[in-house]
């Protein structure tokens, strides 16, 4: 990993001095929610520092969107580690889903504990939400679990993806579509449909969103080796090409290196579009300051990585964790 170059032109924006306030309206949500149940769920969530990931992501948000926002990451690494550590087994991941979907439907009662605290989370999510940005968020979200599925049946069967298929699936795998929309509320705004539809906004949301995946890979291949979870780029590049780790790593820092070209093209891009488009404005300043954000958030993901021990420990202790919630 230390001979790796990783192209990385973003800078810093720094940290949020309201971390700390975050980090305790965590733990205190966490044991409301009874999703740290054991002293093993206890130290897997401390080495994840959910509060550091968005305190790096949104610097200048207040405590309590902050707050709010690091909830929902221990929630949604959480639900991750329900899935990529356990050994698969489809019918519990599909319970799971249709649990928390059934939130998003509003049709009954949640039930089970992921469920349950999801509806806490989801409801103040949308406080104040546009339906347009309720409807994508949504949407997401449901993409987000079914790769879930989709790769808890993959690996019974050891039909894994070649690459290609694989960057289209981590897209989605990864979560951060979701992370991109729901970091609005700190930003104080609410894109239309349109904005995300640009071309140079679609491209730049993709290419952003596939870095950070991709990047995790990386950082997680001994982890995600050491748990038999071979969902991860770096993996398959040795599986399917027979490439020696080293070879594997350096053909998916290219990956990363051409996500940074995408979104710096589309960002150049994206003025000329929002002329074409007719955007002006206040709406049009939202758009440009988001694409400004999504690479705020691309240096953030890269910097929190080297922050939590859930990366920069040994597998042995990185993937201790207790029995799944349900």
């Amino acid at each position: 990993m230390e001979a790796l170059d990783i192209f990385m032109p973003f800078d810093a924006a720094g940290l949020n001095p309201a971390e700390s306030e975050a980090e305790a309206g965590v733990w205190s949500w966490l044991r409301a929610y009874d999703l740290i149940p054991t002293e093993p769920t206890r130290r897997r969530m401390e080495r994840t520092r959910p509060h550091r990931m968005y305190a790096l992501w949104c610097p200048h948000a207040g405590a309590a969107e902050l707050t709010l926002l690091s909830q929902y990451t221990a929630w949604a690494f959480t639900v991750d580690d329900q899935f990529d550590i356990e050994i698969p087994d489809p019918r519990r991941c599909l319970t799971a889903i249709t649990a928390i979907e059934a939130v998003l439907d509003g049709i009954s009662t949640p039930s089970g504990v992921l469920a349950i605290a999801f509806a806490d989370l989801w409801k103040r999510l949308c406080a104040d939400r546009s339906t347009a940005w309720r409807e994508c968020v949504r949407g997401e979200i449901r993409d987000w679990l079914w790769t879930y599925y989709t790769e808890s049946v993959g690996r019974l069967s050891g039909d894994l993806p070649d690459l290609e298929t694989y960057r289209a699936h981590r897209r989605n795998g990864v979560a951060l579509y979701i992370f991109l929309d729901i970091s609005e509320r700190a930003e104080g705004v609410d894109l239309p449909t349109a904005a995300r539809n640009l071309p140079a906004m679609r491209g730049l949301r993709e290419a952003a969103v596939e870095h950070m995946g991709l990047f995790n890979d990386v950082i997680s291949v001994d982890s995600d080796e050491a748990s038999g979870y071979l969902y991860n780029s770096v993996l398959l590049a040795q599986f399917h090409y027979g490439h020696n780790r080293a070879q594997a790593q350096q053909l998916v820092n290219e990956m990363l290196s051409d996500c940074v070209r995408r979104v710096l093209d589309a960002v150049e891009r994206l003025p000329t579009e929002l002329t074409d488009a007719g955007i002006t404005g206040r709406e049009r300043a939202d758009i440009l300051a988001t694409a400004r954000n999504y690479t705020v958030y691309m240096r953030a993901n890269h910097d929190y990585h080297y922050q939590a021990a859930r990366y920069m420990s040994a597998p042995v202790e990185a993937l201790e964790h207790g029995l799944p919630l349900t």
